[in-house]
């Protein structure tokens, strides 16, 4: 029986983290327009877990992370780091109001408030982003530049015990140009 455990123990854990889809950053696009860069993405996936979308409506306040970096593509040699930025998206429910209360963080600092009562409406608010103008590149040629994006969805804990986190895999997108003029 004590050989048997830690096969048994292996497979339950193995059970329980493959049971939900993965988070998974997609339809990542990075334009530049006057040596600014937009870049936009949407996260799949993130409330296909019910104990984050029961976490939410609780109270309990749900964030989700993006880390998205510009840097200089150097092959066979180390990446040149342009510029990183930090966005938060932060959603609590409040039960009095029945109202999802929406705070947008960029680099730390409040960007907005909304609330929602629909939380489809705060599903796709706080998985589709678009920043514009998020990273100055100067007078670099954008082909030669990409934007890599990757989410820390939740934190949570495998049967009830031991943390873990809930990331997506580094999506990494080269920034297309402004179109030449006539």
């Amino acid at each position: 029986m004590r050989r048997l455990f830690p096969f048994l123990l292996a497979a339950l854990l193995l059970a329980t983290t493959a049971s939900a889809a993965e988070p998974r950053i997609v339809d990542l696009t990075a334009n530049a327009a006057h040596g600014l860069v937009t870049v936009r993405f949407a996260l799949h996936d993130a409330f296909d877990d019910p104990q984050l979308i029961k976490g939410l409506q609780s109270g309990i306040p749900t964030s989700f992370t993006y880390i998205i970096e510009i840097f200089r593509d150097r092959p066979n040699w180390f990446d040149e780091g342009l510029g990183r930025s930090r966005i938060e998206v932060i959603a609590t429910f409040n039960s009095r109001t029945q109202e999802y209360l929406l705070n947008y963080r960029r680099d730390r600092r409040l960007v907005r408030s909304e609330t929602f009562n629909d939380l489809g409406a705060l599903e796709r608010r706080m998985t589709t982003i678009e920043e514009a103008d998020l990273f100055d590149i100067g007078n670099r040629r954008p082909y030669k530049v990409k934007v890599r994006v990757k989410a820390d969805v939740m934190r949570g804990w495998l049967m009830y015990v031991v943390p873990w986190e809930v990331a997506t895999h580094w999506r990494e997108a080269r920034v297309s140009g402004e179109a030449p003029g006539p």
